[in-house]
């Protein structure tokens, strides 16, 4: 039986706590597990660097299907020392080396070992390579490290892992793991574009901790935003999201990453790892959690949000949506660029002169510079009748790779630098222009652009010199435009409010919902008018006010509750603050709605129309 209805709740196990527990220990910890936190699946691993034996697998799988746990298989591709001549090999992590014949033949061994035992397991993010040993160098020859190792983990793949198991056990199921650092796989050889055709499917690590206090760069709100790129990757095979309680020195680090992976509608949680949770005060309160997310998730839709077109085996500008994400920008990650044909460019009824163009939007960063044919598809996408957004990295990188991005634009660079302070800001429709101050200097790239050829709608600099840092062209029936975004990526939570609201517009300003007058909460969007917000903590955190606005007619928002008793200590719903028109020529209005967030939690809404 199932603790959940909306995802199931998993952990992993060790090989070297499942060669050594015994049943009793065993038993004791899954009632505690059970009591605290409800599991309802364990992977269980045969492998990592040492065997677990048989004999103590079977028993594992015997006592939890006794508390109706289900088991499936897991391995760690980490080894000790097999020969004399590996004792000269250097590789971090203890990774295979996949050009040594006795680490070829110990890896064929554990596929056949864990296949022998599971019809499904999956492989732990330690499958890569980074060895640049004499027999790498060797038969990597002329090519870059990039092509050998996205070729030879390809080859790794089929003909170690995927072949030999399911010779054993033609039914067996393998999943790969794919890790948290997503700008960094095709330089170890991880190649989610090629290995989701081979593989029965994929699962995301989703581990963010303490962003200032650990040796990745991993924004938390990553924790949503790769297992949604994942979906896209290979649509309904993402068996899950992956996190850990490591370097997360506040409970609320720790729970964040499972509230996250829940919101981008992962079918399973995966909390690693069972000694680790175990008897952790991190672990008690996920319990409690998942019940209330479980319940506001059936309620909830498919997850939508602006596209950001992210090319596999790209890097660029990494993970710079995801600060954007952390202010406020729902985004949904692809790997795929929206076709031109997809653009919504329908005139209404009447007078095309006076009707008004809808368009979708997608949004680029310097990763997306990786497709050779990006400026010929934002150039189509554009003049369809659709928006594209690009960042200042985007644009630099393009005027250097790709100068027909001229054809778009007037926007230069020449490698000049803005120092800001000082902040004009237009937002269409909300109010006129406002004049706002930073606590301290932004450095940004300086963009120049020719006035009247392009325009500007928020300006920023110092005393008497100013340049534009979010500006716009008007090319066939679309537009394209150019967010000039901070040197440091966690600096754009330090812009004035006004700023951080006009990013949100230019965004969001197409879509139905957006929200005003914070940083540090994130929105999450459905696509049956239910949305959510989630406030991040961080030191000397308080509640946070901000604006909900709502594009359309509507009435209220309603409380979409945690539990199916109603509190009574607040309305079940909330009427608008104000309503006004969008713009002064259009008819369509935008409802204004105060809400308030104590850092930690989240709170979801339905549009009541």
């Amino acid at each position: 039986m199932s603790y959940y209805k909306n995802f199931k709740s998993v952990t992993y196990c060790v090989a070297q706590w499942a060669a050594h527990v015994t049943e009793e220990k065993l038993r004791h910890e899954t009632e505690w597990l059970q009591k605290y936190v409800g599991i309802d699946k364990v992977y269980l691993e045969t492998y990592r660097g040492n065997f677990a034996s048989k004999e103590q697998i079977q028993m594992i799988k015997c006592v939890l299907s006794e508390y109706g746990i289900e088991v499936s298989g897991g391995i760690t591709t980490v080894t000790p020392d097999l020969n004399e001549s590996d004792k000269k090999r250097h590789r971090l992590f203890e990774t295979f080396c996949y050009c040594n014949e006795p680490m070829r033949a110990r890896l064929k061994e554990v596929s056949e070992f864990t296949a022998s035992l599971f019809d499904e397991f999956i492989i732990d993010d330690f499958f890569f390579t980074q060895c640049m040993c004499e027999d790498c160098r060797r038969e990597k020859g002329n090519r870059f490290w990039e092509e050998f190792r996205l070729a030879k983990m390809m080859e790794v793949s089929e003909n170690l892992i995927i072949k030999p198991a399911k010779k054993v056990n033609p039914n067996v199921k393998i999943i790969i793991k794919y890790p948290n650092w997503r700008e960094s796989y095709q330089e170890t050889g991880y190649n989610p574009g090629e290995q989701r055709n081979i593989f029965d499917s994929i699962y995301t690590g989703t581990e963010t901790r303490h962003g200032a206090q650990q040796d990745q760069h991993l924004p938390r709100y990553l924790s949503y935003s790769l297992p949604r790129y994942m979906e896209n990757v290979a649509p309904d095979r993402n068996g899950g999201g992956w996190f850990d309680p490591f370097e997360c020195d506040r409970i609320d680090s720790y729970l964040e990453q499972a509230y996250l992976t829940a919101f981008a509608k992962s079918k399973e949680i995966m909390m690693f790892c069972w000694s680790a949770i175990y008897n952790n005060k991190r672990a008690t309160p996920l319990g409690f959690q998942y019940q209330k997310l479980d319940y506001i998730l059936g309620q909830c839709g498919n997850p939508v949000g602006l596209p950001v077109y992210i090319p596999f085996n790209s890097q660029g500008e990494d993970h710079l949506e995801d600060y954007l994400g952390m202010i406020g920008v729902p985004f949904e990650p692809t790997p795929d660029f929206p076709s031109a044909s997809s653009v919504v460019g329908k005139k209404d009824s009447g007078s095309s002169k006076d009707a008004s163009q809808k368009s979708c939007s997608v949004f680029l960063t310097a990763a997306a510079l990786k497709d050779t044919q990006i400026v010929e598809k934002v150039r189509a996408f554009v003049e369809k009748g659709g928006k594209v957004i690009v960042t200042s990295g985007f644009m630099i990188g393009a005027l250097e790779k790709y100068p027909q991005i001229t054809e778009l634009t007037s926007i230069r660079y020449n490698g000049r630098r803005l120092d800001a302070d000082e902040f004009q800001v237009t937002v269409q429709g909300l109010y006129g222009r406002s004049y706002v101050k930073s606590s301290s200097l932004i450095s940004f790239p300086l963009l120049e652009h020719r006035n009247n050829a392009t325009w500007s709608k928020v300006n920023a600099g110092h005393g008497e010199y100013h340049e534009s840092i979010i500006m716009f062209d008007t090319y066939g029936e679309g537009i394209f435009e150019v967010i000039n975004l901070p040197d440091v990526p966690s600096k754009i939570k330090d812009l004035p409010q006004d700023v951080l609201t006009s990013i949100r517009y230019e965004l969001l300003g197409s879509g139905k919902v957006w929200i005003s007058g914070t940083n540090g909460v994130s929105l999450f969007t459905y696509d049956n008018d239910t949305f959510g917000v989630y406030c991040y903590t961080s030191d000397g955190c308080s509640p946070v006010d901000f604006d909900i606005h709502i594009k359309d007619k509507v009435s209220a928002l309603e409380f979409i509750n945690d539990s199916p008793e109603v509190p009574k200590f607040r309305p079940s719903e909330i009427p608008p603050l104000y309503v006004h028109p969008l713009d002064w020529k259009s008819k369509e209005e935008e409802a204004v709605f105060r809400s308030r967030l104590i850092p930690g939690d989240f709170q979801f809404f339905r549009i009541k129309r």
